[in-house]
């Protein structure tokens, strides 16, 4: 039971199956799908929960690989489409992802700044942001933060964003899901006006039923099978029924008997002819550094409405390095002024020296101590640097991401701020615990010792926050990072010489310890924390080599895990 559009189709599906998993594991998403929407119409794809609705509309999107078949929108693959030219292609999910602290307004600012290309003039972007707002008649929220919209309003802001980069397909799914009577009906509306008014091709899966008749078609699915193309009335006759709810229940006592077969064979030839490639109405997103500048404003922006994140650092800037300082200041002031006086009488100068040496190495051991101190809470700020930044905002990033945002400009981004945050924490610590506790050195060298650890360890955390799936996963294993630094770092506990051999080079508390140290090697003392301990003490050079080499490759890891998402150009 099908009827297809025989006319031009700005979306064309012939034989498309999806299939996850292998050998005895595999299942088949989607068999067989061939269908063909004509440009500036409105269709949804309805079916009961688990057909494959969601499946096929992420396919028709270019997000979901298929196993076998094409499509084609205007005329194009969906894969060279989404390379070349992403804003042609709207694609929203059920639930949007945005910022929760931005108003509307600076959402809609930063999309324009985003996917406008860079030749477009400020007159006219201002002009087409207003006659988005009007669009989707979202005048009235635009100070408001989108935390505090309703469900359908939200919905709107999704769909006014994706209309930034004026796209001729708009792939919706479940948009309509949880929004009441009124709201979805109201939905609906626009869609329809959209599709009809702007000659886009909207394409929609829904659960809802009672708007379908504001659909120029329907496609309904079931098990993964195409059962019918067509006007929703057509639907409905061609099943000799008026009720849709008859028409699933038929499909799943069918499925519960074995009596469905669906249709399995090769559909192409029911299809019109496939369309010739033709030029859409779009263009490329801007540059990469001009996504940059707009990325760092919306970041401080961001971080300066996060007063949870804002007291946190500033909790840590005071109480880390006074905990330091606590740990030093009995010791410390009596490690300035050990001195060794020449004695006439050799009893005396025996007992001297014994005092003597008994105080310099308590106080080496303090020396030692309170260096890796200040390593491991600096690499514990770094690991509450980095570990969220990536994670916390993943919906967002694989939104913008599709829409054609910079992998490098959004690491980059990433990475300006946490030079920032290290800055600030490693200078703090180094003027603090120097000022308090009277540590020989240059200050210079300590901050810059001090600052290339915290740096490393927050993007080594960034990395980690790339890869997770969810903030709480990211914030374990930075925290677990963290915990194995002063056991492996050797500084404090004797290592085996072949685990000190593979885990050294990884461990950014040794390089930062053995960098710190190797700045008061003028000292007296130092002679004496090597002789107190057995770890070697690496060079100071190569201390800053080594840990600038964790956070390159870090780095590169980040934007690695970040890249996997952004369709190659």
């Amino acid at each position: 039971m099908e009827s297809t559009a025989h006319m031009d189709a700005a979306v064309y599906v012939e034989n498309l199956s999806v299939t996850v998993g292998k050998g005895d594991d595999h299942k088949a998403l989607l068999r067989n799908i061939s269908i063909a929407v004509p440009e500036g119409s409105f269709l949804s794809i309805i079916g009961a929960s688990g057909c494959g609705k969601s499946t096929l509309i992420r396919a028709l999107a270019g997000i979901q690989p298929v196993s076998a078949g094409r499509v084609l929108l205007a005329g194009h693959p969906v894969e060279t489409l989404r390379q070349q030219l992403p804003l042609a292609l709207g694609y929203l999910p059920q639930f949007g992802a945005f910022h929760g602290d931005l108003t509307v307004a600076e959402i809609l600012d930063f999309a324009v700044a985003l996917r406008l290309p860079s030749s477009v003039p400020q007159a006219t972007r201002d002009q087409w942001s207003e006659h988005i707002i009007d669009l989707a008649r979202i005048r009235p929220l635009l100070h408001q933060k989108y935390r505090t919209l309703s469900g359908g309003q939200m919905r709107r802001i999704a769909l006014a964003e994706e209309l930034i980069g004026d796209p001729a397909f708009l792939f919706l799914d479940e948009l309509t899901s949880g929004l009441d009577a009124y709201s979805e009906h109201e939905l609906m509306v626009w869609l329809r006006e959209l599709a009809h008014g702007l000659s886009k091709t909207v394409v929609l899966v829904t659960h809802a039923v009672s708007n379908l008749r504001l659909c120029d078609s329907v496609v309904f699915l079931h098990e993964g099978r195409l059962c019918f193309q067509g006007p929703y009335d057509d639907l409905l006759q061609a099943h000799g029924t008026d009720s849709i709810e008859s028409i699933y229940g038929s499909y799943q006592q069918a499925s519960m008997t074995g009596s469905f077969t669906g249709f399995d064979e090769d559909r192409s030839g029911e299809l019109p002819p496939a369309p010739a490639p033709h030029s859409l109405k779009t263009a490329p997103p801007p540059p990469s550094l001009s996504q940059l500048f707009t990325l760092v404003r919306r970041q401080f922006i961001l971080l300066g409405r996060d007063k949870v994140q804002i007291w946190l650092h500033v909790a840590l800037l005071i109480l880390f390095p006074a905990l330091v300082a606590i740990f030093g200041y009995k010791g410390l002031p009596n490690v300035r002024h050990l001195s060794l006086s020449i004695e006439t009488n050799i009893v005396q100068t025996l007992a001297d020296n014994l005092a003597y040496l008994k105080e310099a190495f308590t106080a080496a051991s303090l020396v030692s101590g309170l260096a890796m101190f200040q390593v491991i809470l600096l690499t514990l700020m770094g690991a509450n640097n980095g570990a969220r930044e990536i994670a916390k905002e993943r919906d967002v990033l694989e939104k913008e991401l599709r829409a054609g945002l910079s992998p490098w400009a959004y690491v980059t981004t990433k990475i300006l701020l946490l030079v920032i945050l290290s800055i600030a924490q490693a200078f703090w610590m180094t003027w603090f615990v120097k000022t308090v506790c009277g540590f020989s050195g240059y200050f210079s060298n300590q901050f810059e010792i001090l600052f290339i650890t915290t740096f490393a360890m927050s993007v080594t955390c960034l990395a980690i926050s790339s890869a997770s799936k969810s903030t709480e996963r990211a914030s374990l294993l930075a925290i677990l990072l963290v915990g194995l630094q002063l056991p492996l770092s050797g500084a404090v506990l004797a290592l085996p010489e072949i685990v000190s051999f593979f885990c050294r080079p990884f461990i950014a508390a040794y390089w930062g310890w053995s960098g710190y140290l190797k700045t008061q090697e003028k000292s007296p003392l130092y002679d004496i924390v090597r002789q107190s301990t057995d770890t070697t003490v690496a060079d100071f050079n190569q201390c800053l080599l080594v840990l600038s080499l964790h956070a390159i490759v870090c780095g590169l890891i980040a934007w690695i895990f970040v890249a996997r998402n952004f369709p190659k150009r």
